[in-house]
């Protein structure tokens, strides 16, 4: 690696003990060394090669000294690293692991403004988001064949990004009561990240769903022999359900209360002569037919009936759904929805999706789609560290047990050698990995 000199040291010497020193010459130590991991999943899996094989580099050749494969991988790794933006690109090029990781064995890694002109010029742009999406596809395609299910269950939501300033896109959403953006968001069941799109943020939770959904179904319809939808009152549309029945799509979609519903439910309020369960709870699940004004049909709607020892009034919840499954089935299958609440957390207070922070609104579109694909790459990560284990950690905890792990890095006999401490209790993970 390049040499760091002793020059213009900054010693500091804490008041506690002045016989203890502290300095920032340590070239060769890394506080994240598990970005070593990340290139071994990416590698095998090929997760940015495939997105870096569809990005147009309009960068003259000779007078380039980072592939748009580099860029990508050193802008994505940051990200699992927990550097969401390209601020402290500077410092970290010469960071030993990630030169290693990203193949710059004998050189620095890009610098802020390279990274920055990356994500402007290149990836915020029409043929940038598309290809960026290419490669977010491609990598859940990966997800889904290494997992080699029959069944495919797909869930959608929308969340908010709060901005702070006059950006491209930004309005006022009236259900989060503030200016943001409004993103669409769909995982699979088990928590991979099929699709990401940033919208403005006075649309519907349901705008573009349609748009979203139709290359997923035409994708994988040959693949799986099912394909399930999940989703909450904000995606309670008829053109939704007329969409899922003309793809042969199972749904389980949350639907809204209204008089007309109410009224079909009032004869199964009353709970008299029926015990509790153990906890205090009673609960009933009955199912009718049922035609709002906007349907062309009737469909089917389950209820649970809900009643709690703290409450006076009961909880009552539809769902509309097209399946054959027993009413019970039909419920448990539509609570089964809640984990995609977890995932866009880790996705929003993990790796920072919501650092929409850019006046363009393709540049905060490339953003969030960097960090979706740094989500996948950390998510594979961890279920290949972490299988056959009945609990899986949050990305938060792959990112501190896995990721950021100290370690020296030398050069010798012509080979790199990274020594991490012999007292680490996470080896066999690395193990597991990188074997």
């Amino acid at each position: 690696m390049n040499a760091v000199g002793e020059r213009h040291r900054e010693t500091i010497q804490p008041e506690f003990d002045r016989s203890i020193s502290i300095d920032f010459t340590g070239a060769t130590i890394t506080s994240d060394a598990g970005m070593l991991l990340l290139r071994q999943v990416d590698e095998r899996f090929k997760f940015l090669e495939k997105a870096a094989s569809a990005i147009c580099d309009p960068r003259t050749p000779g007078r380039t000294e980072h592939s748009v494969l580099d860029l990508l991988r050193q802008r994505v790794y940051l990200v699992d690293a927990g550097y969401e933006d390209c601020n402290d690109a500077d410092c970290l090029r010469i960071d030993p692991a990630l030169r290693l990781a990203i193949g710059k064995k004998d050189g620095f890694a890009a610098s802020q403004p390279t990274l920055c002109r990356f994500e402007n010029d290149i990836l915020a742009t029409d043929a940038g988001i598309k290809a960026l999406e290419t490669g977010l596809s491609r990598s859940a395609a990966t997800l889904l064949g290494w997992r080699n299910k029959r069944r495919l269950i797909l869930d959608v939501d929308s969340t908010d990004d709060p901005v702070h300033g006059k950006q491209e896109g930004a309005a006022f959403n009236g259900y989060y009561e503030q200016v943001c953006y409004h993103p669409l968001l769909c995982f699979t069941s088990h928590g991979d990240l099929v699709s990401a799109k940033l919208r403005p943020g006075n649309v519907s939770s349901a705008d573009g769903i349609i748009e979203m959904l139709s290359p997923v179904m035409n994708r994988y319809r040959h693949r799986f022999k099912q394909m399930w939808l999940r989703g909450d009152a904000g995606f309670a549309r008829p053109e939704v359900y007329e969409f899922c029945e003309t793809h042969r799509t199972i749904y389980f979609i949350r639907l809204p209360s209204n008089n007309a519903l109410k009224k079909l439910v009032q004869p199964h309020l009353d709970r008299a002569g029926e015990p509790p369960s153990e906890s205090g709870e009673w609960v009933k699940v009955i199912e009718f037919e049922y035609q709002a004004e906007s349907w062309t049909k009737p469909r089917r709607v389950v209820c649970k009936i809900e009643w709690h020892v703290e409450n006076m009034f009961p909880q009552v919840g539809f769902i509309v759904t097209n399946s054959r499954l027993s009413a019970a089935d039909v419920v448990e299958v539509y609570n089964g929805r809640a984990g995609i609440e977890n995932r866009i957390k880790e996705g929003k207070n993990t790796l920072r999706w919501d650092k929409t922070s850019c006046h363009r609104f393709q540049t905060n579109e490339a953003r969030l789609l960097i960090g979706a694909l740094a989500y996948n790459l950390l998510h594979m990560l961890r279920c290949t560290a972490f299988w056959g284990e009945k609990v899986q950690p949050s990305l938060d905890g792959v990112m501190r047990r896995l990721i950021k792990v100290g370690a020296r890095v030398v050069y010798h006999a012509r080979r790199w050698h990274v020594h991490v401490a012999s007292a680490f209790p996470l080896r066999r993970y690395y193990l597991i990995v990188l074997t």
